[in-house]
């Protein structure tokens, strides 16, 4: 009994014994598992350029690069706002490259790249256009190819631009047809409303380059010069100005004078008062002198009313204007002389008639008055005998008691005679002199 018993413990054992390398096989594969990690770290180190074949396999995950297939969601493009918005969210941070035949929506902020396809909706930046741009928004740069209904700015053109609302630039004089619906904003020196009519611009203050611009001064004015950094300028037999040909943003400035005052009252000699009114074109103001030197601002009077001439006088006066040159001098001469007739004594009936007497002539002006002619008019002017009636001057402030004097004829009866001597002055102004002589 005891020797079974020993027997059964031994068999016991045995089986534990078995069971025991199992067991711990089993456990093994879990422990020595990190185990082997360490041993396999130096393992790996050799493996390091195999690992960039698993780099190659991350070019599998490139392959979801598919998200740029995402662009084929702009294929709807067909119905542009859902799909377009959709692939753009994800490149906001990259440029789009659009290529020939493809189409894209970008948004706002985006950018193009090397555009080859068509842009639709663009609020974005398209740089080196050789494709189509649609509803331009936004900024395209080195444009070989068209843009269509621009709101935006088109720089380097040497495409075409069609229906332009904003700013096309080209540096390239060498492009023909690159702007034939283009248009080019016009700025002025300063505000020439005041001097011109200016035909031709859009309300913006833009002017298409198959179109002209016409600068016709108002009445009165006269366009001196004109000069602008682009197109041609072309100046008309009646004074107006035409820009033409206009091939980028240009700057005009433009030159005004107005036309010189004009006298209403024509310069001459005078016996009486005169009124004199003088005229300029409107926004000018007039300064005049009447002493004959030069006026301006400084020198000279402010014309406000008419002037009252009595006495001899040189009137020069010029328009001025701001922003305008000053105009030509106009210049009149106003002599005024006083005409006295003489006295004639009395003569007797069958004696010598008196000496002749002279006809008194006054000039107390600066301006020397000019007599044209004399003559004896009445029923008794054959009773008279002048001894000139030629013309002659009258310096300017002196008495002239010499040139015309007159004298009864010889044989006059008893009787009282009568005439007038008219004188006719410088300007058409007459001045008609009676004279009388008693025969006793």
């Amino acid at each position: 009994m005891k020797l079974q018993k020993y027997l059964a413990i031994l068999l016991a054992l045995a089986l534990l014994m078995c069971l025991l390398p199992a067991t711990a096989l089993a456990e093994g594969d879990d422990e020595p598992a990190e185990e082997p990690v360490e041993t396999e770290e130096p393992g790996e180190e050799p493996e390091d350029p195999e690992e960039p074949e698993d780099p190659e396999e991350p070019e599998g995950p490139e392959e979801p690069e598919e998200p740029e297939e995402p662009e084929e969601p702009e294929e709807p493009a067909t119905d542009p706002p859902a799909p377009a918005e959709e692939p753009e969210e994800e490149e906001e941070s990259a440029p789009v490259i659009n290529g020939e035949d493809q189409v894209c929506y970008p948004m706002e902020g985006e950018t193009v790249y090397n555009n080859g396809g068509t842009v639709y909706n663009n609020g974005a930046l398209v740089y080196n256009n050789g494709g189509l741009v649609y509803q331009n928004g936004g900024t395209v740069y080195n444009n070989g190819g068209t843009v269509y209904a621009n709101g935006g700015t088109v720089y380097n053109n040497g495409g075409t631009v069609y229906r332009n609302d904003a700013l096309v630039y080209t540096f390239d004089d060498d492009v023909q047809d690159s702007h034939i619906y283009g248009s080019f904003r016009v700025e002025f020196e300063a505000d020439y409303s005041a001097f011109a009519e200016i035909e031709g611009l859009s309300a913006d203050g833009y002017l298409n380059q198959d179109e002209e611009l016409v600068i016709t001064p108002l009445e009165g004015w006269i366009l001196t010069d004109a000069e602008a950094d682009a197109g041609v300028l072309t100046e008309n037999e009646d004074g107006s100005w035409t820009l033409s040909e206009a091939d980028g943003n240009l700057t005009l400035r433009l030159r005004f004078r107005p036309e010189a005052p004009v006298f209403d009252l024509e310069e001459g000699t005078y016996a009486e008062e005169q009124i004199l009114e003088i005229t300029a074109p409107a926004g000018a103001e007039i300064y005049y002198t009447t002493d004959g030197s030069k006026p301006d601002e400084d020198n000279g009077q402010l014309y406000e009313e008419p002037l009252s001439l009595t006495e001899g006088v040189i009137v020069t006066a010029v328009a001025l204007a701001e922003g305008a040159e000053p105009s030509e001098l106009s210049t009149a001469s106003y002599a005024f002389v006083r005409i006295s007739a003489p006295a004639l004594a009395s003569g007797k009936e069958g004696e010598d008639p008196p000496k002749a007497a002279a006809f008194k002539l006054e000039n107390s002006g600066e301006v020397d008055a000019r007599i044209e002619s004399v003559e004896l008019e009445g029923k008794n002017a054959d009773c008279f005998k002048l001894n000139t009636g030629k013309a002659g001057t009258v310096k300017a402030g002196k008495t002239d008691e010499k040139t015309w004097t007159i004298q009864p004829v010889k044989d006059l009866k008893k009787g009282t005679y009568s005439a007038t001597a008219v004188f006719t002055l410088a300007g058409g102004e007459t001045v008609e002199v009676k004279i009388s002589f008693k025969v006793k």
